[in-house]
């Protein structure tokens, strides 16, 4: 049974499933526009046309409205890797989920600088973990060519700390009110690359075949 409400404004509200996924949305909007101190529960559920027990019975408290916000912004970087990795192989997978991070951290900066405070209080996003294990994974079969110079395990973090310091650095630039210059953030990641190969990495067979 599908159970309706009537919202403030007026219109019809939608389904309690519907309320959930609007009270989501609308927080990562307010984090990304104004940061946590714009993203108030009452400037929420003003929005969504809802009472603050909405939050509490869906997330829990804001805290975890603004945790299950951080892991939908991290979740497209995540399934980026996932899908490049399988038709172009490891490094290109890595370089366009790091494109995607950096662009992110361009694009939506507050939201950016959130997910980063996230990681920081060692409350990462829940793809961060299954991200990493994915890359030490697919970059170990790398490794047993013997041209890996560190540890599988080693790699994937050393790409994770070059990626939040890139991405930290321009979100700060820009809600600073500063441009970011992609090419440098590029660049970091070259050199990343190139320390953690004995020789620069081949591009597989599939992703000389992949379709862009």
């Amino acid at each position: 049974m599908t159970i309706v409400k009537q919202a403030k404004s007026g219109r019809p509200m939608e389904s309690i499933g519907q309320v959930k996924k609007d009270l989501l949305a609308i927080t990562i909007r307010l984090l990304n526009e104004r940061g946590r101190k714009g993203a108030t529960a009452r400037a929420i559920c003003n929005e969504a046309g809802v009472g603050a027990p909405v939050i509490y019975h869906h997330y829990g408290d804001l805290a975890g409205l603004y945790k299950a916000a951080i892991d939908e912004s991290f979740r497209l970087v995540a399934k980026c890797y996932t899908r490049s990795a399988k038709t172009k192989g490891p490094v290109q997978g890595i370089r366009d989920s790091w494109a995607l991070f950096m662009h992110f951290a361009y694009e939506q900066p507050r939201m950016c600088r959130s997910v980063i405070e996230q990681i920081l209080a060692g409350e990462p996003p829940r793809a961060v973990a299954s991200t990493l294990q994915n890359i030490a994974r697919d970059i170990a079969s790398l490794g047993a060519e013997g041209r890996l110079s560190y540890s599988p395990e080693d790699a994937s973090q050393m790409l994770w700390v070059g990626a939040l310091g890139a991405a930290g650095f321009i979100s700060t630039e820009r809600t600073s009110g500063r441009q970011a210059d992609p090419s440098i953030q590029a660049s970091v990641l070259d050199a990343i690359l190139s320390a953690l190969f004995a020789t620069p990495p081949r591009p597989s067979v599939r992703g000389r075949n992949a379709a862009p």
